[in-house]
């Protein structure tokens, strides 16, 4: 995690991490709020939207991925007992929560970490960075100021 140079305001904090927790959505209804009233979000506030729906994104695209690769390979004689053996293993729910009704595989279990520690980051008033992408949103964001 980077520090900032300049003081982040609480609101800015609490969109962050909505952003986070709602894979983007919170934060683009606070862009859309903020373009009909006239106002310019801060650099803080931006790159955190922008990069909570990039994420958002690269996991499902992640997600989807995995789905057509293993649905691919199910359909090659002899690897689809290596296709289904993939996918069991993915799929295994290691943490229930019976009473709550959910429970988490493995996959799951790392986006959840990676999020808290993401949103502890945001509440701390840092940037957490992550190789290349944080990069490519630093770029995004100055251009858009």
């Amino acid at each position: 995690m980077q520090n900032n140079n300049y003081k982040v305001l609480p609101l800015e904090k609490i969109i962050s991490f909505l952003s986070y927790t709602s894979m983007g959505i919170v934060g683009l209804i606070w862009i859309i709020i903020a373009h009909f009233m006239g106002r310019k979000l801060r650099f803080f506030l931006m790159y955190n939207i922008a990069q909570s729906m990039i994420i958002s994104v690269i996991l499902a695209i992640f997600k989807l991925s995995i789905d057509l690769l293993l649905f691919l390979i199910s359909k090659i004689p002899f690897l689809d007992f290596i296709a289904a053996l993939i996918n069991l293993i993915i799929s295994i729910k290691i943490v229930r929560f019976q009473t709550l009704g959910f429970s988490f595989n493995i996959i799951e279990i790392l986006v959840f970490l990676m999020l808290i520690y993401i949103c502890i980051g945001v509440f701390l008033g840092r940037i957490f960075y992550i190789p290349y992408l944080t990069d490519l949103m630093k770029k995004i964001v100055k251009q858009s100021d």
